[in-house]
C-alpha cells in the first residue's frame, strides 16, 4: 500500500511518499503553499497518478497533546482534503518532527535548507506511521 506524508505548513507543504510496497519512506516535494485549493490540487494529482491509498497528515499537537491554533487549521484542512479525495485521509501526530527534522540535516551537513526540511519532517510522520503499523502487527 502507497502512502503519502504531508508536513503542512501556512508557508511550506513537505511531502513524503512510500516506495509501493509501504515499507520504505522518501521525500517527494515541497509546495509553496498560495492556497489551500493549490495544495489540495497537487495532492490529488500526486495520490492519482502513484496509486495512494492512505493520505497521513501531521498535526502539530501541543507537547501536552492538547490542541494549538495551527491545529485547528490542520483539522480545516483535512476536512476539505478528505471530500475532494476518494481515499482514506488520516491526522498523525507530528510534535517534535520539525525539531527531529533539523537535527538530521545538521547530521548530514545540509544546514538549514527549508525545503528540504519541510520533506525531511514529512518522511519522519511517514516513518513513524510505519513503525507504529509494524508494532501493531506483531
Amino acid at each position: 500500500m502507497r502512502i503519502l506524508a504531508v508536513d503542512y505548513g501556512k508557508v511550506r507543504v513537505g511531502v513524503a511518499m512510500t516506495d509501493p510496497l509501504g515499507v520504505i519512506s522518501q521525500p517527494l516535494e515541497t509546495l509553496t503553499n498560495r492556497s489551500d485549493k493549490a495544495v489540495i490540487q497537487r495532492l490529488k494529482y500526486l495520490v492519482r497518478e502513484n496509486g495512494v491509498q492512505l493520505v497521513l497528515v501531521g498535526n502539530p499537537m501541543s507537547m501536552n497533546g492538547g490542541k494549538t491554533e495551527m491545529s485547528d487549521h490542520v483539522e480545516r484542512f483535512v476536512k476539505r482534503l478528505r471530500k475532494i479525495l476518494e481515499i482514506k485521509v488520516r491526522l498523525w501526530d507530528e510534535r517534535l518532527t520539525s525539531k527531529y527534522a533539523q537535527t538530521r540535516l545538521k547530521e548530514l551537513g545540509i544546514g538549514k535548507n527549508q525545503k528540504k526540511l519541510d520533506q525531511i519532517a514529512a518522511c519522519i510522520i511517514l516513518d513513524e506511521y510505519l513503525v507504529s503499523r509494524k508494532q501493531c502487527s506483531v
